[in-house]
């Protein structure tokens, strides 16, 4: 059954019972004069990256007044997910994701760090709803190779780790660019990852645009792809595209797709492509997941 609704303006969407409140990034602090300044900033701190993550906020700003799509969600929508991977229902690696899970979130609270929407800056952690059917991909299909883009504090990350470790294969390779200029959230910056799981994982400090084109050359394949960066249009678009045609017979799992039209209107232009999209946990937010067979 098809994810894919229709294109609807932003108004109609945000009062759409399926969709419910869009859930929206950090406002600018002190306005968009202040933020004019603060990119200023940015931009003179790294050149590249501040006028990329300009550009990026800018779409972001147009999109929240442009039209959003509807998408077809159900509470079945993870069995579903389950049964195209050829996984059983109820799924066995519950109780194991529910544990790692748990053992992060201490782990940040042991720190002092509270979790959840908006906890990182105004930035939101990984919602646990995303975690697991990022661990249930993992686990289930047992992937070699794993690119994300987006870290802040690592949740997702410490997941895919932890499934990678218990697998006993594959590696994970992470893109991130810190906030410019909020140093204290960039010390921040994969936090929730322990040591004994560093083996396995390659970070690369900067955004998709600058680092994902060469990491995917370079790879020549990917089984999973986690988007958990700027969710503008735009962005999920190019990543989307960029790592496509890499993805062998694998899956590209997108967080916040209610935020913009970029998940329908691929999904819609790739009818090889197999969409599902969930809610959060918390009901705020939706993730959608790309399945492909192992033909281009």
């Amino acid at each position: 059954m098809s994810i894919v609704e229709t294109e609807a303006p932003a108004a109609a969407a945000a009062a759409d019972p399926v969709l419910g409140p869009p859930s929206r990034p950090p406002a600018p602090k002190g306005g968009r004069l202040a933020y004019a300044a603060r990119a200023s900033l940015a931009i003179a701190h790294d050149p590249f990256e501040g006028i990329e993550r300009t550009v990026e906020r800018l779409a972001e700003w147009r999109e929240n007044t442009g039209r959003r799509w509807s998408y077809r969600t159900g509470l079945d929508a993870e069995a579903r997910l389950h049964r195209l991977l050829g996984a059983p229902w109820p799924c066995p690696e519950a109780a194991a994701f529910a544990g790692v899970w748990a053992e992060t979130l201490d782990g940040l609270r042991d720190r002092g760090l509270a979790v959840g929407r908006g906890a990182y800056g105004g930035w939101d952690d990984a919602d646990p709803g995303l975690a697991r059917m990022a661990w249930c991909l993992a686990r289930h299909r047992r992937p070699e190779v794993v690119v994300e883009t987006g870290v802040a504090r690592g949740l997702t990350t410490r997941v895919l780790l932890e499934a990678l470790e218990r697998n006993g294969t594959g590696r994970l390779w992470s893109i991130d660019l810190a906030p410019l200029l909020e140093h204290d959230l960039a010390d921040e910056t994969a936090v929730a990852v322990p040591e004994r799981l560093r083996g396995r994982w390659t970070l690369l400090r900067g955004s998709s645009r600058r680092c994902l084109p060469s990491l995917v050359g370079g790879l020549g394949g990917i089984d999973l792809f986690v988007h958990d960066s700027m969710h503008t249009a735009r962005n999920v678009r190019f990543e989307l595209d960029q790592v496509w045609g890499a993805l062998r017979g694998g899956a590209a799992l997108v967080d916040d797709v209610e935020r913009n039209a970029a998940f329908g209107r691929f999904s819609r232009t790739h009818p090889e492509a197999d969409a599902r999209v969930c809610r959060a946990e918390d009901g705020r937010a939706l993730f959608g997941c790309l399945l492909r067979d192992g033909g281009t």
